[in-house]
């Protein structure tokens, strides 16, 4: 199957997970994924998109040529960048870019961009295009300082409208992500928090009937004993950690991978280094959404109650406890309790001057997060936004931004909606499109 649906010579190498020897949990789990759908050995296969399976990596092997070859992390860096030299490419790290510069003559024709690096400004000017590779955030942000987006976001800083999209900030999805704990009767081998081993991915049957249309991803963490039970779970108090014993236990990290909600990314001044405001429309939950998220926390407690693998390995639940159901979990991380982020005692402009000295006194400064005048919100996200700039709604289907010239976008703020899996991939193949589309493009011009 790996050779029949995989590429053998692109410049992304994926492997399974690595195991010196497979943890006796993890062949216990693996052995009962029939009443799961079964186990897929190709996560990737299309003809089988539920199921059960080991999570994949970017893994670079040492020797391509000997099967069993030692291997390293792979990214982008060691795929595209390292080793290539190339007289038109240059990249220039620690600069920050601060606004398009567009045409005087032809105020929608883009020629470059303004940016900062050691203090000074400079401007740089494109020959052909410029493409914007900020991110789903700083995307739309740099569209919005330029003059481009929606008309009511930009006349409150009074910047100059270069072309009205009403898109540039809009249509942000995130998944909507979530823990649960659970206390275990034994230690199970820990696995580090970046190494997602073992995920479900099904289909909740609440949208679509379609078993290979899904919208649920859960991902299981076994945690070190070693560190505070409560530290990694949201909703424990993490300064009474030491009144705690060392216990054991696993975490279910689950996602409703295609929430009905979307939000807003809009600028809140006329700095570029300000960050936006990020608002992913999660106050008013739809059926869907809240229904979801009860049937995948369903779903992670009958698997610990009612399955072997269950019986035998957990002990009982720790959060959010069984009195809470899925959308009380998004919720009460929205809503409810102490963040343990408190802040705004010494305000910066109000206790202090802009500078951080203290208002009344000489030689005092305050360097702490007392400072911060008021909170800064944090939301349970899925680290998958995406739909900023959406692919045929804020540019066309090319990618070039709508209203104005020479600007294409080439990131995440592309995908006009939430996909049901990690996205990295489908990232890389998206920009290496765009790539196909600007030389097919210019290669005509010439």
């Amino acid at each position: 199957d790996c050779r029949k649906w995989h590429g053998q010579h692109g410049p992304m190498d994926i492997a399974p997970p690595l195991f010196q020897q497979m943890p006796e949990p993890l062949l216990d789990l693996k052995n009962e994924c029939n009443e799961y759908d079964g186990f897929m050995t190709d996560s990737d296969n299309p003809t089988k998109q539920y199921g059960c399976y080991f999570v994949q990596q970017f893994r670079k092997p040492l020797n391509k040529s000997d099967p069993n070859s030692e291997s390293i992390r792979a990214s982008t860096w060691s795929a595209y960048l390292n080793g290539i030299s190339r007289p038109n490419l240059q990249v220039l790290d620690s600069a920050t870019v601060l606004k398009l510069v567009f045409d005087e003559n032809e105020p929608t024709k883009c020629i470059g961009v303004a940016y900062e690096y050691k203090g000074q400004i400079y401007t740089a000017i494109a020959r052909k295009e410029v493409i914007l590779s900020a991110g789903v955030f700083d995307t739309p942000k740099l569209l919005q300082l330029s003059g481009v987006g929606p008309k009511e976001w930009l006349q409150p800083f009074d910047i100059k409208i270069v072309a009205e999209n009403s898109q540039v900030g809009n249509n942000f999805v995130d998944k909507m992500a979530s823990f649960m704990a659970f206390e275990t009767y034994e230690q199970l081998p820990a696995l580090p928090l970046s190494f997602r081993t073992f995920a479900w991915l099904s289909n909740s049957g609440l949208k679509e009937s379609n078993r290979n249309w899904t919208d649920i991803q859960i991902f299981l963490y076994s945690v070190n004993p070693d560190i505070s039970f409560d530290a990694p779970i949201i909703g424990y108090d993490p300064t009474l950690a030491y009144l705690q014993p060392r216990i054991p236990l696993i975490t279910f990290l689950i996602y409703h991978t295609q929430p009905e909600a979307s939000g807003t990314v809009k600028i809140q001044s006329l700095s570029p280094y300000d960050r936006p405001q990020i608002d992913h429309g999660w106050q008013n939950l739809s059926e869907y959404d809240r229904n979801n998220l009860q049937y995948i926390v369903n779903f992670v407690r009958n698997f610990t109650k009612n399955m072997q693998w269950g019986r035998k390995y957990v002990k009982q639940e720790l959060f959010p406890g069984n009195r809470y159901g899925g959308s009380d979990i998004l919720y009460r991380q929205l809503n409810l309790g102490s963040g343990y982020h408190p802040a705004g005692t010494c305000g910066l402009g109000k206790c202090t001057d802009n500078e951080a000295r203290v208002l009344g006194i000489k030689n005092v400064r305050v360097a702490d997060i007392s400072l911060f005048p008021t909170q800064i919100n944090v939301n349970p996200i899925g680290y998958h936004p995406a739909g900023t700039c959406g692919l045929g709604k804020c540019t066309d289907n090319e990618a070039r931004v709508l209203g104005i010239k020479n600007v294409r976008v080439a990131d995440i703020s592309l995908f006009p909606t939430q996909i049901n899996v990690n996205p990295t991939y489908i990232l890389y193949s998206m920009c290496e499109k765009v790539a196909d589309l600007i030389i097919q493009q210019h290669s005509q011009d010439r």
